[in-house]
């Protein structure tokens, strides 16, 4: 079977929509200013985020459902990252 990167890549994609627009935007994003709290962190501060699920990573504590969302996590704190690293380093995007 031949490797699909891009495919995989869009359907992971899918449930990162599916994650931002279940969970994350109900759970951190106010109303009234279309605010959250990740925008005033620094680039190091999404890093932290980003250890933090990976350290907890393989304790089974959560249970494997929240164990699988904290990848999600990782990966929607890794655009926050990449977009607050541009920022401080005023770049633009790779490619």
């Amino acid at each position: 079977m031949p490797l699909d990167r891009l495919g995989d890549w869009d359907k992971f994609s899918e449930q990162m929509r599916k994650h931002i627009e279940i969970y994350t935007i109900p759970q951190y994003q106010s109303d009234d200013d279309k605010s959250d709290q990740v925008g005033a962190w620094t680039y190091e501060d999404c890093m932290k985020a980003i250890m933090k699920y990976v350290s907890r990573m393989g304790k089974g504590s959560r249970g494997l459902f929240e164990s699988q969302r904290d990848i999600l996590k990782i990966a929607h704190y890794a655009q926050f990252a990449y977009n607050k690293f541009k920022e401080m380093y005023k770049t633009e995007d790779i490619y």
